[in-house]
């Protein structure tokens, strides 16, 4: 039982000095941020969008999903290079490979999504190339 409670005390001291870091780190300005509205062709905002932005070289992916008014805003991010994903119901997904995020600075990323037709699972007979339909 002894054991239990040291190792306790040990992961909350651990726990609480990570939180005091990042959170020093965050008050210098270390951390930065992806921000920007989520539309469609026409400029509609899309809702519900899920937007994540993962750490090119260091791994590690952190997402959010957008506002009524297409806002997304991905925070606590450490200086460096990401790539952007971005999908939604009844729309494709677009992917952005280069991203970049500086120490205490808000990059601000627009993003367009097109709307999907629904193909209802139907695929195309082998070698036939699928016919693409704009609105």
């Amino acid at each position: 039982m002894r054991r239990f409670k040291v190792f306790s005390l040990v992961a909350f001291a651990l726990a609480a000095l990570s939180f005091a870091s990042l959170a020093n780190q965050m008050q210098r300005g270390g951390l930065g941020a992806i921000e920007g509205l989520v539309l469609d062709q026409a400029g509609v905002p899309v809702v519900q969008a899920k937007v994540e932005a993962c750490n090119v070289f260091q791994g590690g992916c952190v997402s959010t999903v957008s506002q009524s008014n297409g806002f997304y805003r991905i925070k606590g991010l450490a200086a460096g290079r990401y790539s952007l994903w971005a999908e939604a119901n009844r729309y494709g997904s677009v992917w952005m490979p280069l991203i970049i995020v500086d120490e205490g600075q808000i990059t601000r990323q627009d993003i367009e999504l097109r709307r999907e037709i629904p193909t209802f699972g139907i695929q195309p007979p082998p070698g036939i190339e699928p016919i693409t339909i704009v609105e």
